[in-house]
């Protein structure tokens, strides 16, 4: 996994930035048929181009899963999740200034927040199963090239699965 330096930082910026933007995107340009495929395969090529710089985080979630599961060290998840969160802001005022509009996020309509809250959790919890079990895991990690793949898959899977509640 790469320490923290300018260029580990900077991967993380532009990874996660380009996932940000391409959601809002989607979102904005009211994509429903593609855009959950769109999301995944920018996170996907991120992984793939910025991976062997950063390890390829792109949310904080992830970072924190590193964290816990003791394959970054703690200073690390801190230094990226506040790259990432930085770099949302900017992706977010990105589309918001080419678009002219913005969004905000919640339950779609007929749906509380406990609903939403939910699905997000199994969708984030797996997301975080699957980038331990092949990115990060000590017999895969570094040992194939369907990380990045199956690690999209999830996001495939979550944008039609419960992307009709949140």
């Amino acid at each position: 996994m790469a320490g923290i330096n300018v260029a580990s930082l900077t991967a993380e910026f532009i990874g996660t930035f380009i996932l940000i933007f391409t959601v809002g995107c989607n979102v904005l340009s009211s994509n429903p048929v593609w855009g959950g495929v769109s999301i995944a395969c920018s996170l996907m090529v991120g992984i793939y181009a910025l991976g062997g710089v950063s390890g390829a985080n792109f949310n904080p979630a992830v970072s924190a899963a590193l964290g816990m599961s003791g394959k970054m060290p703690w200073a690390q998840v801190g230094a990226y999740c506040g790259v990432q969160v930085v770099s949302g802001i900017v992706a977010s005022l990105c589309y918001t200034t080419l678009f002219g509009a913005n969004f905000n996020l919640g339950p779609t309509k007929g749906f509380g927040w406990w609903q939403a809250m939910l699905c997000e959790m199994l969708y984030t919890f797996m997301l975080c199963f699957v980038v331990l079990n092949t990115a990060a895991s000590k017999k895969l990690g570094g040992n194939n090239q369907f990380y990045g793949l199956a690690i999209g898959f999830v996001i495939v899977a979550g944008a039609y699965g419960p992307g009709a509640v949140s």
